[in-house]
């Protein structure tokens, strides 16, 4: 019993290693692994699995000003309401982002013919719900 537990903690120990690393990795390499077919596969699926992951932690550092101290994120978590309704918002918006990414890859993949251009649409809308977020959070904190 103990053993199948810490069986299953060590593999979840692993899948958050690798997304966390993942997640610092690939915004940096999207622009090189686009340039060829199995790179650009990569990016396809793994990208909006980083941009919810960034989709989060941006939404949540920008909106609570967190650089201004310990005030002003506890004013920020009293804008916000309860605990439940905090991390309810923030998961909706983190597949949101995950949704939109898709859609916004699918619709360049689908709509722009293989050329240079597509090669540079694709990371601009991969990320384009990152840039959202930031957006987003920096009017309404």
């Amino acid at each position: 019993m103990i053993r199948r537990l810490l069986r299953h903690l060590l593999v979840d120990f692993l899948i958050l290693v690798a997304l966390l690393t993942a997640s610092a990795v690939l915004p940096v390499a999207t622009p090189w692994l686009v340039r060829n077919p199995t790179g650009a596969q990569v990016v396809f699926w793994l990208s909006p699995w980083v941009v919810a992951v960034w989709s989060i932690i941006l939404r949540v550092m920008v909106e609570s000003r967190f650089w201004r101290g310990r005030q002003s994120v506890e004013e920020w978590k009293a804008r916000q309401g309860c605990w439940v309704w905090r991390h309810a918002k923030s998961t909706m918006w983190m597949f949101s982002a995950l949704l939109f990414s898709y859609a916004f890859e699918f619709a360049v993949v689908l709509l722009v013919p293989p050329s240079p251009l597509a090669m540079h649409l694709f990371p601009i809308a991969t990320w384009s719900p990152v840039a959202f977020t930031i957006l987003w959070s920096a009017a309404r904190g």
